[in-house]
């Protein structure tokens, strides 16, 4: 195996007789591959990697966010569970009638004991029910500022992304971004919203979220490092 590094990207080298141009893979691992012609002179690979910095960036830490290891939850009484970036201890209630199953009380959550055992679906369902609206208004507050506005805001099961884009213009967005901090559901706002514009994470893109986000680099390197903890 070859290896080559550029900066602080290393690279496993793939020559290929078949191949006409450079190709770059981020591997689950996170592996970087670097799939080339033969003959290709370092000096025209690096400035491929240097105009790819960003994509393969994004593509790791989407990659981290989402692969490290997490606590699996348990749905009982004392166990915390996150919203907005706060944690909240769980408490496991007796049925009361006319009440939802699930509930946020006087900084707690409260779930009903014939619940239990469907714990996970009923938190699923709560977060995203509320992420709905904190989207809903979030977006309603960028749109001018963007100059782009979506088809329509679709909370889903969304595997490792945290949001996404569709070439109709609808935003999709994880549940799980229920959980995380207000100024990291504004950052993965923006992002989407410039979707509409920008489809690619070129230049132009991370200087569009640039204008409405000026830290977005320290949000995104946040997201990357505590992202995983955020989960059920």
């Amino acid at each position: 195996m070859t290896t080559i590094t550029f900066g602080d990207l290393s690279f496993e080298i793939r020559h290929s007789s078949k191949r006409r141009t450079v190709g770059i893979t981020v591997e689950r691992d996170g592996q970087l591959v670097l799939a080339s012609p033969p003959g290709v002179p370092i000096e025209t690979l690096e400035k491929i990697v240097n105009k790819k910095r960003y994509w393969i960036y994004s593509r790791l830490i989407k990659k981290e966010s989402f692969n490290a290891p997490a606590n699996v939850k348990e749905y009982v009484s004392g166990e915390g569970f996150y919203y907005l970036g706060r944690s909240y201890r769980l408490k496991i209630v007796d049925e009361l009638q006319k009440q939802p199953l699930l509930k946020l009380y006087q900084s707690r959550f409260e779930l009903q004991r014939q619940a239990q055992a469907q714990g996970r679906e009923n938190f699923i369902q709560w977060y995203r029910q509320h992420l709905q609206t904190i989207l809903e208004q979030q977006i309603a507050t960028l749109i001018k500022r963007v100059s782009a506005s979506p088809r329509s805001i679709q909370v889903r099961e969304l595997g490792n992304h945290w949001g996404s884009c569709g070439h109709t213009g609808d935003l999709y967005f994880h549940w799980r971004v229920a959980m995380l901090p207000r100024t990291m559901i504004e950052y993965l706002v923006v992002h989407e919203l410039v979707h509409l514009i920008e489809p690619h994470h070129n230049s132009a893109f991370w200087e569009r979220v640039e204008r409405i986000v000026p830290n977005y680099q320290e949000r995104k390197q946040w997201l990357a490092e505590n992202g995983a903890i955020y989960n059920l």
